[in-house]
């Protein structure tokens, strides 16, 4: 009986280091949305073309809401793969996964909205490079998520 509740506590724990990161970076993008939000226009970019041409929109409340559903369900996809993979030490690289993943999305998605700032006649643009920094930004959180938890181990 013993082993079967550590089971269930370790888990526990290794399924909310797996969907942690999720939660932090909603409340990322959600900080950024609060101090973006007075100068949003009625309609802000949420799609762009590979040149980096917005041609999509949203009211920034419906806006919002789409970046917390891509959390949600990066979390889900997260704690999905977590139960599917056996073994003791599987949550470490899960983890490492799902911080680099979320900082990747915040990062994407407070540049896009920042993007969408004050604008006065021209359409939002993003620039290609940031693709780039997104991807640096979630490597550099995965890693340095992968060797603490090497070091805990």
């Amino acid at each position: 009986m013993a082993t079967k509740e550590a089971s269930r506590t370790g888990l526990g724990r290794r399924t909310a280091s797996a969907v942690a990161p999720y939660a932090a970076g909603a409340a990322v993008t959600g900080g950024a949305f609060l101090l973006f939000r007075g100068s949003f226009a009625d309609e802000i970019a949420t799609h762009f073309t590979l040149d980096g041409t917005a041609n999509g929109s949203h009211s920034p409340g419906a806006a919002f809401g789409l970046y917390l559903l891509v959390f949600g369900i990066e979390a889900a996809g997260s704690a999905a793969a977590l139960l599917s993979v056996k073994g003791p030490r599987a949550g470490g690289p899960v983890a490492a996964f799902s911080w680099g993943l979320s900082a990747t999305t915040a990062y994407l998605f407070v540049v896009v909205m920042q993007a969408s700032t004050h604008l006065r006649s021209g359409a939002a643009k993003f620039p290609s490079y940031q693709l780039a920094i997104a991807v640096v930004a979630g490597l550099a959180a995965g890693g340095v998520a992968w060797l603490i938890g090497r070091r805990r181990a």
